[in-house]
């Protein structure tokens, strides 16, 4: 297949069918009346309400109403002629509304109601329209013979871009010819099984009942030429193979257009659907991303409603329990549970579904599965997982699409891939055919297929009705040539499939080859992203520290986080606007939690003596913090605070084991010598071993070139082998501060100029490197890049909630297309003499390949964000060596370099929350979602089983219980574990705190109450 036909499908082609498609559908409007148009234009968006209807101006046919992303109201006028009037009146007709846009537009009444949308948008081998450039509007109100609606209109670019401009073709009343529109789709239903089909003699029958029925239509004879075409609609399907067929409008919360333009894009979506549930009563529609709902119900009441009653009714399926659907390799995992807690109790509180309706993760397009997700979504309620996007992989075509999916921990979800590899298919002929020949398991006789126009949402329209009638079938029997094709909801679909013997199961990770780029692209939205999730668990904790009721202050918070984590936002892969808006959202944020943070501080009893770290980590920690000009020590731990105590001045003539010389720095754990480009080429611990291997922190500039056509998805696997850019440094200053030592080396380039201030504090092997870029290149990426001494042939790569072993060679198709893989704050590879860990604070782009790990700090696309990661930037990374088999290190480690000590006035407490083996961390503390509980989640980080003690202090808990008006015996607080929605297992019998029994990678939630 040539691009022409793969973008432009039937037009391409098959030229000549379509030139008589368009004959046919000259046929079946006729116009009998001109309609008005006047317009109101603006660059954003005006509410129906806010209408000033004195504003509107005339408007003629063929005239534009703005550019991409401008705005726009049409009043549409005129009167239906009288003799039309009265068949109306007499029911005998029934004239249709036309209205030609090039865009899309959501339609209203004069009062104000909803009554449908229209959408020209173009999508990849769309099938030609019935009614060419313009579409009928439903709902009119005609009776009266006068014709008034208004349509809020806009135009979002072309395909992928930012192109064209919003066109008002005409508007005007007509009469459809029936039997000319049903010839239509009967003709254009056949011809695309003609031209798919792989059966010669169906072919040929095909094209001989194709030329006839055309050869009769010439002639003027509409009945004869559908009666030529009716054999051939009436054959049944000889295939034992079904599809459940459920509609969807798959729509990004924002990518090619901004957020605002989502939420008019919704409307127009769900608005069509009610439409076409209750004209066509065997229709099934399925939507997800609760986000898009609340914005209905907050935005369109009336709407809202209808969309309820249809989910009470069956007819509207509500896929997934996700808020939205999101990246699943970028956030982290409590982000991810947050996801399900959300929309889950959204869609049961608003729709009243039950759990079984829940048991569904709908994430068609997400990049890539972090290999954690099967026991996140299990303890969320979700038992089945549907996406097709490992159908995009570039190297290796991914063996299965209906399967078990084992995560790290063991916990496995059942997993379908629709085989056509859509979520938007046309839903002709030629899409179930592909999807037949694409799947591996068709031994299963069935598969899910996905239809209706997406990305952009819209849904199914006119032609995926008429295709799928025919293809179904007058009696359901099928077509010949085609499997069989039933409606179903994704939810039946898959209570049919957990009935049946899946043999394959996949364990690990769900890699996608491909889009590789989003882990490192727009660094600022990430960066925001990994800082506001350290807030949020610090608020929280504090929060349950002082006794507040954090909840109602950070739902919004959490939902806009959430938003944010969107599988084009977090990823960077959006326009520029879409970005501007995020980074300003998460400095908000930011802002308010950081006030909301001073707000519970204070809440907290004050320190009498110093001022105290508040740690709130998992982790004990005994390290320096800097206070104005003074340093002070902190021994503080896990969820605790302690007194600062200054650091005691060094005994007189004491040698300091700080020092430094041009090309070195040292400590006396750890002594670096630098070359003359700043590279690390030495680093020796105290007892003389080697860590420097060929060279540690080479910034090193590769080029990025444009992938087309997804440039800021998307790295070239072959950069490796293009020529590099070492960048030229210069030595600032070396000094010692302190406990610390510090090297600040200055990199400067025509493009770029990175200064980093590599520090080392005394005692501590862990070599920081604070960084800030003035980045202005231009498809190009920068890289630190290390070649340790100790590599192993695996990497061990931080996840959520644990990690994932991953090789570091390429011995075959499926090792060389992993070569960027994505990891959260660590790495970490090993041989049998020693370790080596990268740890960072904002990144997540990696490459761990034949000795080296290089960490991707910046990339510079140029699509779809022209701008994207220009400026200035602040990071930090670091490395440490690390003893063979000590992991429990580099996980401490990393969590205290993102992290920091808090410094406050507040009073000393001991540990709040703690447990006595050190790969079990305590990841968050929180209020439950209901009631007056405090949850604590808790994670296996090492991958290896363990029993462990969890101690609870937590002062308004233990002062809440210890106000208990009960026996001294009978006072305390109960705790229960449950699942990550926070519904007790079992008998919810209570958890013995002194003997918690964790699997390798396992994940607890804790609740604990007061016990009355």
């Amino acid at each position: 297949m040539g691009f022409g036909d793969f973008l432009f499908g039937l037009a391409a082609r098959r030229p000549g069918e379509y030139r008589r498609l368009r004959g046919i559908r000259r046929r079946i409007y006729t116009r009998v009346a001109p309609l008005r148009a006047e317009v109101v234009r603006s660059p954003e968006p005006i509410a129906f309400a806010d209408l000033d209807r004195a504003a509107f101006e005339p408007m003629r046919a063929g005239s534009s109403w703005g550019g991409v992303f401008d705005c726009a109201w049409l009043r549409i006028t005129g009167e239906v002629p009288a003799g039309l009037r009265a068949e109306v009146r007499a029911g005998v007709a029934d004239p249709v509304v036309l209205l030609g846009i090039r865009g899309e537009g959501l339609v209203y009444s004069p009062d104000g109601d909803l009554l449908d949308s229209v959408s020209t948008v173009f999508q990849q081998g769309d099938h030609p329209h019935s009614g060419g450039k313009y579409r009928p509007v439903q709902g009119v109100d005609l009776s009266t013979g006068r014709v008034e609606f208004y349509a809020d209109v806009a135009h979002n670019g072309f395909i992928l871009y930012e192109a064209g401009r919003g066109v008002f073709h005409g508007a005007h009343l007509a009469t459809r010819d029936e039997t000319a529109y049903s010839f239509y789709y009967d003709y254009l239903t056949l011809l695309v099984l003609e031209d798919a089909t792989d059966d010669p003699a169906l072919s040929g029958e095909l094209r001989d009942a194709l030329d006839a029925a055309w050869a009769l239509f010439t002639a003027d004879d509409l009945a004869g030429a559908r009666a030529e075409l009716a054999p051939a609609l009436a054959a049944p399907s000889t295939s034992d193979f079904t599809y459940d067929a459920v509609g969807h409008g798959h729509l990004d919360m924002a990518w090619l257009w901004p957020l605002r333009e989502t939420h008019r894009k919704a409307a127009r979506t769900y608005v069509r659907a009610m439409n076409a549930i209750e004209r066509r009563p065997d229709y099934v529609y399925g939507t997800s991303q609760p986000q898009q709902m609340h914005w209905m119900q907050q935005e369109h009441p009336a709407l809202f409603e209808r969309m309820k009653a249809a989910v009470a009714d069956g007819r509207m399926e509500l896929q997934g329990s996700f808020w939205v659907e999101p990246d699943t390799n970028l956030p982290s995992g409590e982000s991810l549970v947050r996801q399900a807690l959300v929309g889950r109790a959204f869609l049961q509180e608003q729709f009243g579904l039950t759990d079984e309706q829940l048991r569904l993760c709908w994430l068609p397009d997400t990049f890539g599965y972090n290999g954690n997700l099967p026991q996140i979504l299990k303890k969320s309620g979700m038992d089945w997982f549907q996406t097709i996007k490992l159908a995009w992989n570039k190297t290796n075509d991914f063996p299965h699409r209906t399967f078990q999916w084992q995560g790290i921990d063991g916990s496995s979800v059942l997993v379908h891939m629709p085989p056509e590899g859509d979520y938007n298919s046309r839903a002709g002929a030629d899409n179930l055919l592909t999807g037949l020949q694409r799947y591996p398991e068709q031994v299963l006789e069935t598969a899910l297929l996905v239809y209706g126009s997406g990305d952009g949402g819209g849904g199914p329209n006119e032609i995926h009705h008429e295709l799928l009638d025919r293809e179904r079938g007058a009696d359901g029997r099928g077509l010949r040539g085609l499997p069989r094709v039933r409606t179903s909801t994704a939810g039946d679909f898959f209570r049919r499939l957990e009935q049946l013997e899946i043999e394959h199961t996949h364990v690990g990770e769900l890699y996608l080859e491909t889009h590789q780029g989003t882990y490192t692209t727009q660094a600022q939205i990430k960066r925001h992203n990994r800082l506001v999730e350290r807030r949020l668990h610090e608020v929280e904790a504090l929060a349950v520290l002082v006794g507040d009721d954090s909840r109602p202050v950070l739902a919004g918070h959490w939902r806009e986080v959430l938003l944010n984590q969107f599988h084009d936002i977090i990823p960077g892969s959006s326009i520029a606007r879409v970005n501007r808006e995020a980074i300003a959202t998460y400095e908000r944020i930011e802002g308010e939690l950081d006030a909301y943070t001073v707000e519970l501080i204070e809440r907290m009893p004050r320190a009498a003596g110093e001022a105290t770290a508040l740690n709130l980590t998992s982790f004990a920690r005994d390290e320096v913090v800097k206070v104005g000009d003074t340093w002070f020590r902190a021994e503080v731990g896990p969820y605790a605070a302690a007194e600062l105590r200054p650091l005691e001045p060094r005994p007189a003539g004491a040698a300091s084991e700080l020092a430094f010389t041009d090309d070195s720095l040292g400590n006396g754990v750890v002594t670096l010598r630098f070359d003359a480009d700043g590279v690390i080429v030495s680093c020796r611990d105290r007892a003389g071993a080697e860590h420097g291997g060929q060279g540690l922190n080479r910034l090193v500039v590769h080029r990025d070139p444009y992938v087309w056509p997804f440039n800021a998805w998307d790295i070239d696997p072959d950069y490796v082998k293009k020529p590099t850019r070492v960048l030229p440094m210069r030595l600032i200053t070396s000094s010692i501060d302190g406990p610390t030592v510090t090297r600040t080396q200055e990199y400067r380039s025509k493009s770029v100029t990175v200064r980093q201030r590599i520090v080392l504090e005394a005692g501590s092997d862990v070599v920081r490197f604070d960084t800030e870029v003035d980045w202005h290149e231009k498809h190009r990426m920068l890289r630190a890049e290390f070649r340790p001494t100790h590599y192993g042939d695996t990497v061990r790569c931080e996840i959520q909630f644990g990690h994932l072993e991953r090789v570091t060679t390429e011995r075959d198709s499926v090792e060389r297309a992993q070569f960027e893989v994505c990891a959260h704050k660590w790495i970490a590879t090993e041989d049998a003499a020693g370790g080596f860990a990268l740890l960072n604070d904002s990144k997540y782009g990696h490459r761990a390949k034949h000795g080296l790990l290089s960490l991707n700090l910046l990339r510079a696309p140029t699509f779809p964000d022209k701008t994207a990661d220009r400026g200035h930037h602040r990071f930090t990374y670091a490395f440490t060596p690390f003893a063979t088999g000590e992991l429990a290190k580099v996980v401490r480690e990393a969590y205290r370099l993102n992290t920091p000590l808090q410094v406050t006035d507040a009073a000393p407490f001991g540990p709040a929350a703690s447990v006595d083996d050190p790969g079990v961390i305590i990841e968050t503390v929180k209020r439950a979602e209901h009631g007056d509980g405090v949850v604590l989640r808790l994670y296996e980080s090492l991958g290896r089983a363990t029993t462990t003690a969890l101690h609870v202090a937590i002062p308004a808990l233990t002062d809440a219980a210890a106000s208990v008006a009960a026996p001294v015996d009978e006072v305390g607080f109960a705790a229960v574990e449950t699942d990550l929605l926070e519904r007790p297992y079992g008998m919810a019998d209570q958890v013995d705190l002194g003997r918690l029994e964790f699997a390798p990678f396992e994940i607890k939630t804790i609740r604990l109450e007061v016990r009355r």
